[in-house]
């Protein structure tokens, strides 16, 4: 019995399938060649996924994996989440910091859990949600560092990769102090992060890396 498919639909995961695997993002023309369409119905996709934040485009016509992706994948990896959620809350009393599981979303990271964590008026506050490229702070070096090395990479990933974590200072907010670790699992490109705005204890780096292969273990 032949099965029924939705074209339209079947188009429209195929376009974000083929962007997930684009992270610097594809121009309209270049998604209508890999998808084996014509053009107008390419532009057609991007707009329809575009309206629902699945997508949304660069500068230069670039289409990338969009923001609206979170609250969906954040849903079908609820229980992987949940899993990690005391982990972090074990992270951020034995560091004094707030801690975060970012995933990589195109060429930016997305911050897809939180636990709050620090001293009093010190403590630092994320939402869900947020973004910052990934050639930006510690979770992004970490993530990129978990890739296969690249010509002309930036120095913080090549010694992310060395020592096995990203260290940074007042990148993505002044006074602020991140350190990521890469979670090692190839399900997802993801990292474990703290911030804080004070001074870390000097096994906070261990403590990341510590809990960042525990994730793994449980994802």
């Amino acid at each position: 019995m032949a099965t029924t498919t939705l074209q339209t639909l079947d188009r429209g995961l195929a376009a974000l399938s083929v962007l997930a695997e684009a992270p610097a993002g594809l121009k309209p023309a270049e998604l209508a060649e890999r998808l084996g369409l014509h053009k107008a119905i390419a532009y057609r996709l991007l707009a329809t996924l575009e309206g629902h934040s699945l997508i949304r485009r660069l500068a230069d016509g670039r289409a990338v994996l969009g923001t609206g992706l979170i609250p969906l994948a954040a849903k079908v990896e609820k229980q992987r989440l949940a899993a990690a959620a005391p982990l972090l809350a074990q992270l951020s009393e034995v560091t004094r910091t707030t801690s975060c599981v970012v995933l990589a979303d195109g060429a930016n990271a997305i911050v897809a859990l939180v636990h709050e964590g620090g001293d009093g008026y010190l403590r630092v506050t994320y939402r869900l949600g947020v973004r910052h490229p990934l050639t930006r702070g510690a979770p992004g070096l970490a993530i990129l560092s978990a890739r296969a090395p690249m010509d002309e990479e930036l120095p913080g990933v090549t010694l992310a990769r060395r020592q096995g974590y990203a260290v940074t200072r007042g990148e993505l907010q002044p006074g602020a102090v991140g350190i990521a670790a890469p979670i090692p699992t190839p399900m997802v490109e993801a990292a474990v992060s703290i911030v804080a705005l004070h001074e870390l204890p000097a096994d906070a780096a261990g403590q990341v890396v510590a809990c960042a292969q525990e994730i793994a273990a449980l994802w």
